[in-house]
């Protein structure tokens, strides 16, 4: 009677196993059934804020109005979709054959394969072009600074002295001028500087989206000595003839501008000619002269020479 006990408890434990067994496999197998049928199955998912893009712009045309980004809705299998982020989606509008104005546009949109696109918001954007112009403008120089104590500026060389400025219609009409800015602080030579060209309003702020060609100018200014206007005195030697005398000394130019520092400037107050002889003259005489070596630490500008025109006469 114990044997047979024992026999019915082993043989019910072996059921017992067998039904674990059974039902584990059959747990995996539904939970594994859902899993995969919950990656398969169709699903929506909306991807916000997904940056949109332009194709085939003309190239004298350019965007003054357009949204920078849209929302898309797209269905296809979970587990693409999971796959999926904002960034990696190319959303954009054709502008082919399309002038200035507003234009409404559907987006289209480059998406992986098994995946629909069911709508854009919006589903069509605003897109306003307008027309590239290019004048020729000239280049204003605007001087920073001051040169060295004593020293003078000249006038401003600008090369080239015009530039093209490229924008639309509404960007141009607010360009007042186009600038170039150079630093004469503590100059005491002529001044070179390699500046940009700007473009600027009536307020003398940049006007933005302009481009200026070229974006580099060389500007050149002259910066010189103190100068003055002095008297020329014609250095005369010998005397005329007996019984005669000079009436008139007629000079041109009478002035000539010398250059120098202020303190030896003080201290010219005329320029003289190399010694003129009038030794015996009778006649009146017309003759060009040299003018004399000035002071040391002045220049004589432009005039090396002058004419002088000698009248004589018979004294009285």
């Amino acid at each position: 009677m114990l044997a047979i006990i024992k026999r019915l408890f082993r043989h019910n434990i072996l059921l017992k196993l067998a039904a674990f067994f059974l039902a584990v496999i059959l747990w995996a197998y539904v939970l594994g059934d859902s899993v995969l049928t919950t990656q398969t199955r169709e699903i929506e998912r909306v991807y916000p804020n997904v940056a949109l893009e332009w194709l085939n712009l003309s190239e004298d045309l350019t965007i003054v109005e357009m949204p920078e980004e849209v929302q898309v809705v797209l269905s296809g299998r979970s587990d693409t979709l999971d796959s999926i982020t904002p960034q990696m989606l190319r959303v954009f509008v054709d502008l082919r054959d399309l002038g200035p104005g507003q234009h409404r546009l559907t987006p289209m949109a480059e998406v992986p394969k098994g995946v629909k696109i069911l709508s854009f918001e919006p589903q069509q954007v605003v897109v306003e072009l307008e027309k590239i112009l290019s004048p020729q403008m000239p280049v204003d120089v605007d001087i920073m600074g001051s040169p060295a104590d004593g020293y003078l500026l000249g006038e401003p060389k600008v090369t080239p002295d015009s530039v093209f400025v490229r924008g639309t219609r509404s960007q141009l009409e607010n360009v007042s001028r186009i600038r170039a800015i150079i630093n004469v602080d503590g100059a005491d030579k002529n001044r070179t500087q390699i500046v940009p060209a700007h473009a600027i309003d009536a307020l003398g702020q940049l006007v933005e989206g302009v481009q200026v060609s070229p974006a580099l100018v060389e500007v050149f200014i002259p910066v010189s000595q103190p100068q003055k206007e002095v008297p020329v005195r014609v250095n005369l030697k010998g005397s005329p003839a007996e019984g005669y005398e000079i009436k008139e000394i007629l000079l041109h130019p009478a002035h000539v501008t010398i250059e120098g520092a202020k303190h030896d400037l003080q201290n010219v107050e005329e320029v003289a000619t190399i010694p003129v002889d009038i030794t015996g003259i009778e006649d009146n005489i017309i003759t060009t002269v040299n003018l004399a070596e000035p002071p040391r630490g002045i220049e004589i500008l432009e005039v090396k020479q002058v004419q002088v025109e000698i009248i004589v006469g018979k004294k009285l």
